[in-house]
This record gives structure tokens, sequence and C-alpha cells, in this order.
């Protein structure tokens, strides 16, 4: 995915944001989704899908009936009164309940409302829809143009509304800079620190001259940074040697991040279970909201491409 410069702008502060619900998440999500909404006045739609009923999931000893007539008036009436509460806020809110499986539906509504992020959950609450909800998390990071704000089960008790640090594991392996604009771009906007982090992973180059790579690393970090930065954020680089996902949900803990930054290239065969890359790991770990950029890494040397999976695979 090639991105222009206004497209990193507008995904920084987008016109409308998409919230994906199960109507079993909204306590947790809602508050991140006003929190973003009012950082970019945007308005928000709420979106929910009445599954099949062969797909739908059915906790154990509940019996096999289902009625989508009755699913479908009672997820609109909850979301309308969620979105007249937003609207009592001043946030200008829809709703959207659809027909079908989840990540056509999303995508469908996310594409035909314009919006310009998606705010999910990566786990439900009820029984198999923890299953559901996290394939769902997979297929969307790998098919949405938007970025996709995942908040996962550590993230459930915080808010966005006193965001002060954002974090942004960079891979410096191809297409960085477009995460690494959004992640900058978003802490212009909100007025955040931004801490932009590169970890070397175990290489046998690396564990020749650790120092070496850690200061190659944290030099092309830098110039990530517009020269004007100062002038209206903090930024800070880091560099680090060893395993991406610990040393990223560390710095994230050690920084208190309010929200980490991701661009994400796995192909779709590695999101299958039991081989999610990096970053599913961290979306499911981390202690605040994760917010993925798609991008597609450009054609690398054997040795730039290994160096360049430390975080997408």
């Amino acid at each position: 995915m090639t991105l222009q410069l206004d497209e990193i702008r507008e995904f920084a502060a987008p016109g409308r944001i998409a919230v994906a619900t199960d109507l079993t998440d909204t306590d947790y999500l809602l508050p991140y989704a006003i929190a973003q909404a009012k950082a970019s006045r945007a308005s928000l739609i709420l979106v929910h899908a009445v599954l099949p009923h062969e797909s739908s999931p059915m906790e154990g000893g509940a019996a096999a009936y289902y009625d989508p007539l009755r699913m479908d008036r009672d997820a609109r009436l909850m979301l309308e009164g969620l979105a007249r509460n937003l609207r009592d806020q001043g946030i200008d809110c829809a709703t959207a309940v659809r027909h079908g499986f989840v990540p056509d539906v999303i995508s469908e509504v996310v594409r035909n409302s314009g919006a310009g992020r998606l705010i999910l959950g990566t786990h439900g609450r009820r029984g198999l829809k923890k299953l559901v909800l996290g394939s769902v998390a997979r297929q969307l990071l790998e098919a949405m143009e938007v970025p996709v704000c995942t908040v996962g089960p550590r993230a459930h008790k915080g808010t966005m509304t006193h965001l002060e640090t954002i974090l942004h594991p960079v891979s410096l392996g191809g297409m960085h800079e477009a995460s690494a604009a959004l992640a900058v771009g978003l802490g212009r906007q909100i007025g955040a620190q931004v801490v932009l982090l590169h970890v070397v992973p175990p290489a046998p180059a690396a564990t020749r001259d650790p120092g070496r790579a850690i200061a190659t690393a944290t030099e092309q970090l830098n110039r990530l940074i517009p020269a004007d930065a100062i002038s209206w954020t903090r930024s800070e680089v880091r560099s680090a040697h060893g395993t991406a996902v610990a040393e990223i949900l560390a710095a994230a803990d050690e920084n208190r991040a309010g929200l980490i930054v991701l661009g994400v290239h796995a192909p779709a065969h590695s999101w299958l279970p039991g081989t999610e890359p990096a970053a599913y790991k961290i979306l499911v770990s981390a202690p605040c909201p994760v917010l993925s950029l798609r991008v597609s890494p450009l054609s690398l040397a054997p040795d730039e491409e290994r160096h360049a999976s430390a975080v997408s695979n």
C-alpha cells in the first residue's frame, strides 16, 4: 500500500471513525472512541453484524434457537441508545446494523461511510465470541485500507483522554516512513510525546558488533523526525537489542504509552492459529490500544528482509 502525505494527515485526524462492536464490549471501546472523536473532531458510526444462523456461536447448554429479527431489533435499540448518549456529549453519531459475516459487514460499512479509522476489540466476552472477534481482528488488519485501532484485554481499563506518550516500533525494513509519519502526525495533533523504537533482532552481525547495529538504527530513526518537530512535540528515538515483542511491550510499560502505532505487513498465511506474527502478539498483550497501519514492504535485499521481519513476523 503506497501512501501519500495527504493520506497520512487524514489518517492522523479522520473525519469519521467506525466502531465495530459485538454489543458486549461497548463499556471499554466507547471511552477510546469518544476521546479519539473529540481529538479529531470526528463523527462516529457504531457497527454491529448479525451473524448468519450457521455461524452464530452457541454457548454450552444454550438452546438451538435463533431469531435474527429479534437480534436485529435488540441491536438497533441498544446502538441507538448509545448514539443518543454520544450526541448529548456533542459527538455526531450514526449506527449501522447489518446481517452477514463480521469482516464483510465491517469492511462494507467502513468503505461506504468514508470512515478513516476503525476501532474494535481483539476479544469478545461471551463464550466462543472470543474466537470470532479474535479472528475478525486478524482478517481486518490485513484487509483494511485505513488504520485499525484495537483494544486488547490489558487496555480495557484505560482511556486516551490524557494520552501523553505514543510508542512507535519501527522495523526500518521498507514502508516504515508511512507508519512513522502517522505516529508523528498523531503526536502533533494530540500534543503527545512520540517515542520511535527499533529492536535489533539477534543475528550474527548484530551479535558481533551490537554497538554498531544500535548506532546505525538510531541514526536512521532520527531521520524520521521532522526538523521542526521540536516546536510542537517531544520526540525521542531508542534502539534496543533483543526480541521484538518483549522489548516493545517493555517499552510500552516503561513509557506508560497511551497508544502504540504499528506498521503491519504480514502475509495472509502467517495469521493462521499458532503462527501469529509479532504484530498480533503485541495487539493482544499491549497495555494500551494499538493503531495498526497496513503497509507493504519494499523489495529488499535478503539481509534487509530478515531485518524487516522483526516486527511483522
